[in-house]
């Protein structure tokens, strides 16, 4: 939920901070920040086998920033690469149900005794090093995609990987977190700013989208995609029971829950979901309530709404409508997003950077609030028209998880979620809204005009 003003429970996410994410920090670039997404991905699947996806990528992004990844000449270096290739081959016939970790050591051993072999150079110990150095620097992506098949819990791994490798001569190898690597690494495609003539085209192409039209007529919570629409547990805590103002709100708060859920699975196509086991459990939370003032009645500061990966939890108040409902489970959503539609969402927000350091979102609380320092956020800054909110509407979709998550999926479905707010998030920010409508559907831009996709991240 958009909050107006902070408060000590704002947080998202339970983080594990690897990146300096505080107001006046430099802002940090995608390639940290994909490292952690990944590294979270595999301890939460529990992966403990040496499959550390963000390690390979490490490894294959330095390699490929750093052409000189070892001290040997290059006439030699040239002929211990033929050497690596003849060993993947050799190997690639492994024995079914060696692991990664193993086929890995498997060609290290096999190109240095082979390179060692025909040139006449003791397999020494330094050997063995720059030679695994430069089999992690051919073999990684097929690693980063093998590791990314255990954490999805596949388990022909060895069958995949072989299947990799015997394909990558033809060219057709291109995995997602490679993909989004090389993303990293060169220079992306970053699209001018839409002419008026763009944006109305870009607007008309969405607007004749079905699930567009559904928005607007407040039709998403009426049957499409209904049926991944189920509803997680609802648990309300005992304190919360106990309030006063719960009878008021609870008939309509437990309305609003499975429509909310109806309106997710309406907007987000099946293979963009969290997984089952993932889709988020719902505590209703009590709210503060305090003695209002000159002791006459009370005060009741309702819970701010937040959501965690761990656990699958999200936490709302039971004053909470359904846009809150559908932000909250928006978050899961951005975490299960390929890394190539993630990657996306921070192009769009880099696209709108005008300074390198992170900003606090509300100066004048206590706790900051970190956000990349964007220009502007169109469609949000209309809605909430107080100064005070407007500023905070620009940059609070911009704000900075170190898990490298942000607000800006989640606070653009909250938008589609009803029709006022819909229609202002097309038509004033038809780019953003676009953005997010690939991510989360992307069979609907299969025939999409090619120079209306021009205009969004590639």
């Amino acid at each position: 939920m958009f909050p107006a003003q902070p408060s000590p429970d704002s947080g998202m996410r339970e983080d594990r901070s690897k990146t300096n994410s505080d107001p006046g920090a430099v802002a940090p670039t995608a390639f940290p920040l994909l490292l952690t997404r990944l590294e979270d991905h595999v301890k939460e699947a529990g992966i403990t086998q040496n499959a550390v996806c963000d390690g390979a990528v490490r490894s294959y992004l330095a390699a490929i920033q750093d052409p000189g990844i070892d001290t040997l000449a290059m006439p030699a270096l040239g002929v211990l690469s033929n050497h690596i290739d003849a060993a993947m081959h050799a190997c690639s016939l492994m024995a079914p149900g060696a692991s990664v970790s193993s086929y890995a050591s498997m060609v290290t051993s096999k190109a240095t005794n082979t390179y060692a072999s025909a040139t006449n150079v003791a397999a020494d110990e330094h050997l063995v090093a720059q030679v695994g150095l430069a089999v992690r620097a051919r073999f990684d992506p097929y690693v980063v995609a093998c590791e990314r098949q255990l954490y999805l819990n596949h388990a022909d791994v060895p069958a995949d990987l072989k299947a990799l490798i015997q394909n990558h001569a033809g060219g057709s190898v291109k995995d997602p977190l490679v993909e989004a690597a090389e993303q990293i690494l060169q220079a992306a495609h970053t699209p001018a700013d839409p002419t008026n003539a763009e944006k109305a085209a870009l607007v008309q192409a969405l607007e004749a989208l079905p699930v567009v039209q559904a928005m607007y007529n407040g039709k998403l919570a009426v049957g499409a995609g209904a049926e991944g629409g189920s509803l997680p547990t609802i648990v309300v805590t005992a304190a919360c029971k106990t309030q006063k103002h719960f009878g008021k709100y609870a008939d309509q708060f437990f309305k609003n829950a499975p429509t909310g859920m109806v309106i997710y699975a309406a907007l987000v196509q099946p293979s963009r979901r969290p997984p089952a086991r993932h889709v988020s459990n719902i505590e209703v939370t009590e709210d503060t309530v305090e003695p209002g003032r000159f002791w006459l009645g009370t005060r009741v500061t309702q819970y701010r709404a937040n959501a965690a990966r761990v656990g699958n939890k999200v936490r709302l108040s039971v004053m909470d409508d359904v846009s809150t409902v559908v932000h909250e489970i928006g978050h899961q959503v951005e975490f299960y997003l390929p890394a190539v539609e993630w990657m996306r969402l921070h192009q769009i927000i880099r696209m709108r950077m005008v300074g390198a350091q992170l900003v606090n979102i509300y100066p004048k609380s206590e706790k900051a609030e970190p956000a990349f320092d964007v220009s502007a956020m169109p469609a949000f800054e209309a809605y909430y028209t107080n100064p005070d909110a407007q500023r905070s509407g620009k940059y609070y979709p911009a704000k900075l998880y170190v898990s490298g998550d942000t607000e800006l999926l989640s606070m653009t479905v909250q938008f589609f979620s009803r029709p006022d707010t819909a229609t202002l998030m097309i038509q004033r920010d038809p780019v953003l809204a676009a953005t997010v409508l690939r991510a989360i559907r992307p069979d609907d831009f299969v025939n999409f005009p090619a120079n209306l996709l021009a205009l969004l991240p590639a």
